[in-house]
């Protein structure tokens, strides 16, 4: 009987190593993929992909888009202004 409990004994710590050095390794290695993912340093800026997409001045990119919006939205409202005050309608303001 307690040579069956010896041997259960140490299978379980044997099993518990294993998993041990496992979980070790596993936590190791996927800190620092969680790091590289989770923080993003200054250099991605430079990055040729993120220029194109993003763009490097006013004229292309999305600045460009959301530059065209914004002016799109002025002239909008300035012209709604413009023709109700020539033909004294009240715009009506939503809340």
């Amino acid at each position: 009987m307690e040579q069956t409990n010896n041997i259960t004994q140490t299978i379980i710590d044997t099993i518990n190593t294993i998993f041990e050095s496992l979980f070790s390794s596993i936590d190791n290695n996927l800190y620092s993929v969680l790091d590289d993912i989770t923080f993003i340093s200054s250099d991605i800026l430079y990055d040729k992909n993120f220029e194109n997409i993003f763009g490097t001045n006013t004229t292309n990119g999305i600045l460009l888009i959301a530059n065209s919006l914004l002016l799109a939205y002025i002239l909008y409202y300035a012209i709604k202004y413009l023709l109700s005050h020539l033909t004294y309608v009240r715009n009506r303001e939503s809340i």
